[in-house]
């Protein structure tokens, strides 16, 4: 759509412009009247801004030029003028309405009243693959989308799309049911959603055919939508925007899920697992060892003269070498070992599969690592307690770690900067 804006501020001409390119308008700047008239008689426009005062003309002498010509085209007159009688010429001029400048977002509301219709209303960006192989109903398709704000990117074969999707990411994906080389839309949107990559993407089903089961069948087979040709574009326009505006809903509730989910489990300093989260999974763990008479351990880490680290360096400081032994710690553990930070400068280690042997000397590993850590520049060690599960009987997480604890205080007491471990 083709917008004519007269207004002498180059102040203002930005502010216009700003609010009428996000709704899809083409905009055409001229400073006078004269220039205004002359840019009608070159090309059409969808609705005219003028300004009240121009260095030839008035808005409302301007207006009741445009309207000897033309009664339909929407013209507003900007202003910060509020005598009474002045605006009632205007609109008896022929305006549309008034516009003041104090009141800008006024113009969105008379646009919505006098173009209800059109894709200016929906806030949508990005790509669209469209697996259609008419490139004549593509390109009147891509027009199409290009006012909704959505690039289009066509495809003639489901072979051709595949590779697109390769190489791209797209906020929807259409298709027609009806495709060359006996392939058929249905077989594409299957496809698409045995690929855990486009599981959410959204899928707009394009049919001329009236067969009710067909587009049964492309919703069964995963299609969130589907819309009959010849297709109207304010149908199309809606249909996008409701896709897409759910899909947008979708990632965002998942976002603030995980979000949520991360600030029940996480410790917000390391991004370690915190307390409440290990202990809860050790209790499971523990469970499905003693039943399947699986080995357990647990280590239990603590940094050495941590206080004294707080009050030389400052709490900052401290805080730094916290991450930096967390971040140490878990680049040494696997996906099925799980590490936590329990509280202050202490650390816990669940260690699946692992006896009292296998625990002893993976807790050597992480110790001899800190030592040559250094982090901030500070010579830091740990000392570990290691305890198992006993084989004997059965124990949970809270006996175990118990004595693992216990083991910690020794090598603490015996010089720090050691592994002690104790036999069930």
């Amino acid at each position: 759509m083709q917008a004519l804006i007269v207004e002498p501020s180059p102040t203002y001409q930005r502010i216009l412009s700003r609010m009428l390119e996000s709704y899809d308008f083409q905009l055409t700047f001229v400073d006078s009247a004269t220039a205004g008239f002359r840019a009608l008689t070159q090309q059409q426009f969808q609705m005219i801004c003028v300004a009240m005062y121009l260095p030839d003309l008035t808005g409302i002498d301007f207006c009741q030029h445009v309207r000897q010509r033309n009664s339909e085209v929407p013209i507003f007159i900007v202003t910060s003028e509020t005598d009474p009688e002045l605006l009632s010429s205007a609109l008896t001029a022929g305006a549309s309405d008034i516009i003041r400048k104090d009141d800008l977002p006024r113009l969105e509301e008379s646009l919505h009243a006098l173009i209800p219709l059109g894709p200016f209303r929906y806030n949508i960006s990005g790509k669209a693959l469209y697996l259609e192989d008419s490139l004549t109903v593509a390109k009147a398709t891509d027009a199409k989308l290009k006012r909704l704000g959505l690039q289009m990117d066509h495809a003639f074969s489901i072979a051709q799309a595949l590779q697109l999707l390769d190489n791209n990411k797209y906020e929807l994906i259409m298709t027609d049911i009806v495709l060359q080389d006996n392939e058929t839309g249905i077989d594409f949107i299957q496809r698409l959603r045995a690929d855990s990559r486009f599981s959410q993407t959204p899928i707009l089903a394009v049919t001329s055919l009236e067969s009710v089961h067909r587009r049964i069948q492309a919703l069964q087979s995963g299609a969130n939508d589907y819309i009959s040709k010849p297709v109207l574009d304010e149908e199309l326009f809606a249909r996008i925007n409701n896709l897409i505006s759910a899909t947008r809903l979708i990632e965002q509730l998942t976002r603030e899920r995980q979000r949520l989910l991360e600030l029940a489990t996480k410790d917000h300093l390391t991004g370690l697992y915190n307390r409440h989260f290990l202990t809860e999974l050790a209790k499971r763990r523990f469970a499905d060892a003693n039943r399947q008479q699986q080995a357990l351990a647990v280590l239990v880490l603590d940094i050495d003269h941590f206080k004294q680290i707080n009050d030389q360096y400052g709490h900052q400081t401290g805080d730094k070498v916290l991450k930096r032994v967390a971040t140490a710690l878990q680049a040494q553990c696997t996906a099925e070992q799980y590490l936590a930070r329990f509280g202050g400068e202490e650390f816990v280690l669940l260690l699946p599969d692992s006896n009292l042997s296998t625990a002893h000397d993976k807790a050597q590993q992480l110790c001899q690592t800190l030592q040559q850590l250094q982090p901030e520049g500070i010579n830091t060690s740990v000392s570990i307690g290691v305890a198992c599960l006993s084989t004997a009987r059965e124990e949970y997480f809270d006996e175990v770690f118990a004595r693992a604890d216990k083991a910690l205080y020794q090598a603490k007491q015996q010089g720090r900067n050691q592994v002690i471990a104790l036999a069930p």
